[in-house]
């Protein structure tokens, strides 16, 4: 593989679609050149039926940025990396777009998601600017999950591993240097608590366990059902359409089902005003995620290094303190509020390109 020399000019293009934004990025290789949080007002997302329906109109919007910015500064654009989306389990590591992913992708056979865009929009990109090549790292599907993990007691379903790989990885790899631990020999239990819940089990810098923070296993999120009595769920399937039960256990749950919000800040505000039914529902949540992080703890027979709680609601100290109540004792345990997916990206696409790793091929 070619090597590249470090030049602060050589540019990798970062995007990373969210259901109402999209995140655009430029790094070098010694970190972050510029970003933006490109807003997307619902009534204009409204035009649009699929999630890849809004592929041209979010991509009008990426490369109006980038050209801004190439207007000023001089650089050369050496790369595009984009979120992946849920497309069919995968291993951990960069991958090389192609069409096979780019088909399932936009497809959303296997989940549909606004980082489905992803990947369609790096290859827009790389055409854009006269590129052969675009990546995607750690996509939302992929995990190297232990086949004992997979089992679910029923033949006929699989256990799912989908989450936030992306950010899950950087952090362990953060506190890997902390603690000064290869990385390659760690054992850390990471939450993600965000809008979606992933809770995972990595070792040896692997995700060899996680619940599906989509519609699966876990405690229940801002807007999510998370594991449910089958009992219950039977009974709901047999009393409305099965789109209408998707949302309301995709969408319509959780935090916003039982008290109207879905805002951790809200809930707390709630229920630091004296609302009992908000403090039992938020009280509820702290100890669902506490069981899933014990739970991931157990699965690494007792060794993990560290608990690392990440996520937008890792920054809610209030919620960072009840739970370490339940969990701090086991090891230790970090705070590291926030997301890393850009930088992941962006790391990611320069191992490639400076041929530090292989890209893999979906």
């Amino acid at each position: 593989m070619q090597k590249y020399p470090i030049v602060k000019t050589e540019i990798v293009i970062v995007v990373n679609p969210g259901s109402t934004s999209t995140k655009i990025a430029l790094y070098a290789r010694e970190g972050e050149v510029i970003s933006q949080t490109i807003q997307h007002p619902q009534s204009e997302l409204d035009q649009f039926g699929a999630i890849t329906d809004q592929l041209d109109y979010r991509l009008r919007l990426i490369t109006n940025f980038i050209d801004d910015y190439r207007s000023k500064q001089s650089i050369s654009i050496v790369g595009v990396v984009g979120r992946g989306g849920i497309v069919k389990p995968l291993k951990g590591g960069t991958y090389r777009v192609n069409q096979a992913f780019m088909d399932d992708a936009r497809s959303g056979h296997y989940g549909e998601h606004a980082s489905n865009l992803g990947s369609l929009l790096a290859n827009q990109i790389k055409n854009e600017y006269g590129l052969n090549e675009c990546f995607t790292v750690d996509p939302v599907s992929c995990n190297n999950l232990w086949p004992k993990a997979e089992i679910s007691g029923v033949p006929e379903i699989t256990r799912d591993g989908r989450g936030h790989p992306l950010n899950m990885k950087m952090t362990a790899r953060k506190v890997a240097n902390k603690q000064g631990i290869d990385f390659s020999s760690s054992k850390y239990v990471v939450a993600h608590l965000g809008g979606g819940i992933s809770i995972s089990l990595i070792i040896g810098g692997q995700l060899v366990d996680i619940n599906d923070g989509l519609l699966g296993m876990g405690p229940f999120s801002p807007n999510r059902a998370g594991a449910l009595p089958i009992r219950g769920v039977m009974q709901l399937a047999y009393s409305m359409p099965e789109t209408e039960l998707k949302n309301k256990l995709s969408k319509n749950s959780g935090f916003k089902a039982y008290l109207g919000k879905e805002d951790l800040r809200d809930v707390l505000k709630m229920v630091n005003s004296g609302d009992t039914k908000a403090k039992l529902i938020y009280e509820s949540f702290v100890y669902q995620v506490a069981k899933e992080i014990g739970a991931c703890f157990a699965a690494s027979k007792a060794e993990a290094q560290a608990i690392i709680v990440t996520g937008g609601i890792a920054y809610s100290e209030q919620f960072t303190n009840d739970l370490k109540e339940y969990v701090g004792k086991l090891t230790e345990y970090h705070v590291y509020p926030g997301e890393n997916e850009m930088e992941a990206l962006a790391e990611g696409a320069f191992r490639v390109i400076d041929g530090e790793e292989e890209a893999k091929e979906y």
